[in-house]
């Protein structure tokens, strides 16, 4: 794996920990399955940075696979939000979340481009 590579699953790590942390922090039945994938997917991608045994492409496409499985039409992460009667606090962790999933989006979606 090239150091790029490498750096950007790193930094995929990294927001997958974060994205867990906000999740966790903000409990429904409905992310159950979210968390889980994203403990798996930190578990994998920890793995690989230790043992590279598959290429980039093929382990950043199974991420992107388990990611999207998160984000079904109805329920799971789709309808995630959190939730504080404080406005500018409800906005702020809101647009935190979003800008998590915007940088792992970005980081999955470089693969696709590539194909």
């Amino acid at each position: 794996m090239k150091n790029i590579e490498r750096e950007l699953i790193i930094n995929l790590i990294k927001l997958f920990k974060e994205m867990y942390d906000i999740i966790a922090s903000n409990p429904n039945n409905d992310i159950n399955y979210g968390m889980r994938t994203i403990k798996n997917m930190v578990q994998y991608l920890e793995m690989e940075l230790a043992n590279d045994t598959i290429g980039y492409e093929e382990l950043v496409s199974e991420i992107a696979r388990k990611y999207k499985s998160m984000f079904p039409p109805r329920g799971g992460l789709s309808e995630f939000y959190i939730w504080d009667d404080n406005y500018e606090i409800r906005y702020q962790a809101n647009h935190e979340y979003e800008q998590i999933k915007s940088q792992i989006e970005a980081i999955l979606s470089k693969h696709k481009l590539r194909h």
